[in-house]
């Protein structure tokens, strides 16, 4: 019904082909559709009807120069069959880069690269791939008369292991193979052909993988194209798909059960509902497992009544649901607990999702729960057939973009899908994936292999929006956005951008389609006070957006209440690190928070640092001004302790600087690695400025020890995305060879405290009952002792609080290069999928000394 017709299929129309294209409509208008149940991190992932996706990123595959027909995965090889003369790397243009492969390639699935050593060029195209169930062999069918130079009629199979055709099986097709499933003892094979080696068949044929010879006593025969073929586990049952009418001489529409031994019918009561079949309508997929089989199918114009997917049980054939999303299927997948499928679908209102717009938007992939959950509806559109009532999946959450290509002249993106527990892979003719050149082929991941970096939309609306009718009141609106794979967003609105202690915190699910109006009235606030109201989406992954809104100003007026004072303080040796963000203001903000620290030292800021000359007891005051000018103070006395060791360096930043960090209180200059404007010194700290990708490293060449103690406070102004943020204290750098003590800030707020040698992760430890948010303290220790083997021990904890008597990770360790003495420095490394960019890590309190 959709005039958007599966390309390679053409080949067999004849007539057809050109009544086809003659009807062909390409309207395809990109957009991102939303949840409507399960995600990558769903809220209960043991719901069936919710199972976990993969993410919605895509990952950098190999890109061909036209379209990929079909796919299968053995081990971490992908094997692509297809119509393409060239491929090249994830990120290179049309044209550069290239490496022949003539409509065959093989990638590796975790890295997406190439597989330089596979190469067997085919004279023509390839439409079907499949793999032998021990993984010994792929079998490729198409158009192709030659494979590796040699005759090979439309049908080969090649050797995983030397990755050349198998000379042994040579069966002569008198046409094109459009489909194939295989047993290690049989391989079946289904097409436009009407002989197998010189003896009569109708589209079906069974084939003996020693030698090629056909199996006459398999007799199965239909009366039109196969396009669509899988065979049962256990080798009983083969499914047959197509535009066929009849199978052994009984009505079947397009789909058949047969022995796998005879070929004889067995029953399939599901081709009762889904009944495509003709010139104009057929099967295009079929993928079995242990106990369904999964298919697909297309109409336009009369013979057909399914567009969508559905599943059959794989022993008596009997439907267990279907789904009508109208727009034509081409390619199912099982994997996992979801079936994701392939095709055009711009409308899935009978299945509880999108609806049709105009012009039509086209979700080229999309996802299903293996499990049946409910019944279809009608959307009443007398075009498709009504099937309300019938058990349907539930649709899932996820919707990577693809735009669609031009290669096949039918304005499509995605054609194939295969995967396995790990990824999912697409083939087809797209160029774009989420905005990305990646042409025709891509990969997605679940998260336990890649985290998905796809994060909430960041549309308009979104915006917060605030507004004061009411004395001491602030209402604040904005609309929900949605994700492409997470179907359950977290709001975190925060006034005058105090985002580390929101005001409300709320989750929400939504769809593209239906994105409902959020609202929050702010109280206690003073008249004619202004403020502001900053909101964070942030998903399950870890991956958020913030907006922030207009200024507002507070109706009423009154007497301005006084705020409270209240800050923490730790101390590590002579440092101390404060923190007064638990002060408040009960009818407006903090304004300024100024701190003394009763030696003569000053400070301003929520947080800040102080290293004391000597030890002793002193009392640290702290005076907060809210926004309408009114003060509080409040004290606390401190206790500091010189260090056990000789101090061999030491810094407070108490300096200005701008391009590095000049020189250290002691210890000598600074010296930075990386351009000058990275680093700069201000208000009491030493800043580090990474953009996303980039290590940044500060090092007192002039100390030099093999017994190093060194301590350190840091805090961060952005809250990690993508990989994290890596905060290290160096106390050994041997030339460019280092031992770290790191810390890993992550994206879910986790802290993890890690060893390395030279880059090289010696142990690694989520820091339990640790959580980190931006502008929060934390303090680092590392030690690094004694040569041949060093030992190295690191901890970090809050720095507002005690310091833990233990150490987190210990190691030894007798790197070449760092057994010898060594510089102490400090480093930051931003994920480069870091999504918030540049951050500025902030360090104080910056003190080395020698472990006695």
């Amino acid at each position: 019904m959709d005039a958007l017709t599966r390309s390679r299929r053409a080949h067999a129309f004849g007539p057809l082909t050109a009544l086809l294209s003659a009807l062909l409509l390409i309207a395809a208008s990109l957009a991102l559709a939303a949840p409507s149940s399960a995600d990558t991190m769903p809220p209960d992932p043991t719901n069936p009807a919710s199972p976990p996706t993969v993410g919605a990123t895509a990952l950098p595959t190999v890109q061909i120069d036209g379209v990929a027909w079909a796919q299968t995965v053995v081990g971490d090889t992908v094997y692509v069959a297809g119509k393409f003369g060239t491929a090249r790397p994830a990120g290179s243009p049309a044209g550069a880069n290239t490496t022949p492969r003539s409509n065959l390639l093989a990638y590796n699935i975790t890295t997406g690269a190439l597989i330089s050593t596979f190469n067997v060029p085919l004279n023509a195209q390839a439409l079907t791939i499949a793999a032998s169930p021990d993984g010994t062999r792929v079998y490729v069918g198409g158009d192709f008369t030659t494979a590796g130079g040699a005759s090979y009629y439309r049908i080969v199979a090649i050797s995983t292991a030397t990755g050349q055709p198998i000379s042994s099986f040579r069966p002569v097709m008198e046409s094109e193979v459009r489909a194939i499933a295989v047993t290690n003892t049989a391989v079946y094979a289904g097409g436009t052909f009407s002989s197998v080696n010189g003896v009569a068949r109708g589209y079906l044929a069974r084939l003996d993988p020693s030698n090629g010879a056909l199996v006459q006593s398999w007799a199965a025969s239909a009366d039109a194209v196969v396009d669509a073929m899988a065979v049962s586990p256990d080798g009983a049952r083969v499914y047959a798909g197509g535009r066929f009418k009849n199978v052994n001489g009984s009505a079947h529409y397009g789909l058949a059960m047969l022995t796998g031994s005879t070929g004889s019918i067995l029953p399939f009561p599901a081709n009762s509902v889904v009944r495509d079949a003709g010139t104009q309508a057929g099967i295009t997929s079929l993928k079995a497992t242990s106990d369904r089989v999964y298919g697909s199918g297309y109409v336009f114009g009369s013979g057909g009544n399914l567009e969508g997917s559905f599943a059959a049980d794989g022993v008596t054939g009997a439907l267990i649901w279907l789904e009508d999303c109208h727009g034509d299927t081409y390619s199912v997948a099982p994997v996992g607990d979801a079936l994701y499928v392939a095709g055009h679908p711009h409308d899935c209102r009978n299945v509880g999702g999108f609806p049709e717009t105009n012009p039509r938007t086209f979700h080229h992939t999309i996802a299903f729960s293996k499990a049946r959950t409910g019944t279809l509806t009608n959307d009443g559109n007398t075009a498709y057939a009504n099937f309300r009532g019938q058990p349907s999946p539930t649709l899932l959450n996820w919707f990577p973009n693809y735009a669609t290509g031009t290669y096949t002249g039918q304005g499509q993106a995605a054609w194939s899908l295969a995967g396995d527990s790990r990824y999912l892979v697409v083939g087809g003719e797209f160029p774009v994936v989420n905005g990305t050149a990646q042409y025709g082929l891509t990969r997605f991941a679940f998260d336990s292999v890649v985290r998905s970096t796809t994060g909430p939309n960041n549309n308009t609306a979104l915006t917060p929006n605030a507004t004061s009718g009411t004395a001491g009141q602030a209402t604040v609106n904005w609309t929900a956005t949605y994700d492409q794979d997470n179907v359950s967003l977290r709001y975190a609105l925060a006034r005058d951008g105090d985002t580390a202690h929101p005001i409300s915190t709320v989750t929400r699910t939504s769809t593209f389609w239906s994105r409902s109006a959020m609202s929050f009235t702010d109280s206690g606030l003073a008249g004619g006070s202004a403020h502001t109201y900053t909101l964070t989406v942030t998903d399950p992954d870890g991956n958020s957006i913030t907006r922030t809104g207009n200024s507002v100003t507070i109706a009423g007026g009154g007497t301005n209440q006084p705020p409270t004072a209240s800050f923490t303080v730790g101390a590590n040796g002579l440092a101390v690190a404060v923190d007064g963000s638990a002060s408040r203001d009960p009818d407006g903000s903090i304004a300024s928070w100024a701190w003394n620290f009763g030696d003569g030292g000053t400070a301003s800021g929520v947080t800040a640092g102080h290293t004391y000359a000597t030890a002793g007891t002193y009392t640290v005051s702290l005076v907060v001004t809210d926004n309408r000018g009114a003060t509080a103070t409040t004290t606390r006395s401190v206790t500091v302790t010189a260090a056990s060791g000789t101090t061999l360096a030491k810094d407070g930043f108490e300096r200005t600087v701008s391009n590095g960090w000049g020189t250290a209180e002691t210890g000598g200059a600074w010296t930075g690695a990386g351009t000058g404007s990275s680093y700069a010194v201000a208000s009491g700290t030493g800043r580090i400025i990474d953009p996303a990708g980039s290590t940044k490293t500060q090092t007192l060449t002039g100390v030099s020890t093999s017994r190093s103690d060194v301590t350190v406070t840091f805090t961060t102004d952005l809250a990690a995305t993508g990989g994290g943020i890596f905060v290290s204290a160096i106390p050994r750098q041997v030339g460019s060879v280092t031992y770290d003590g790191r810390v890993l800030l992550t994206s879910s707020g986790a802290v993890q405290i890690q060893l390395l040698a030279n880059g090289a992760a010696l142990q690694a430890v989520t820091v339990s009952g640790l959580t980190y948010a931006p502008g929060q303290q934390l303090a680092l220790r590392v030690e690094a002792v004694g040569s041949s083997p060093t030992t190295l021990r690191a901890r970090v904890w809050s720095a507002t609080q005690a310091e833990p008597t233990g150490w987190q990770v210990t190691a030894t360790d007798s790197t070449a290069g760092l057994q010898s003495a060594g510089s102490p420095g400090l480093r930051a490394y931003l994920s480069a999928a870091a999504t918030s960019t540049p951050v500025t890590v902030r360090f104080d309190n910056f003190l080395v000394s020698a472990v006695p």
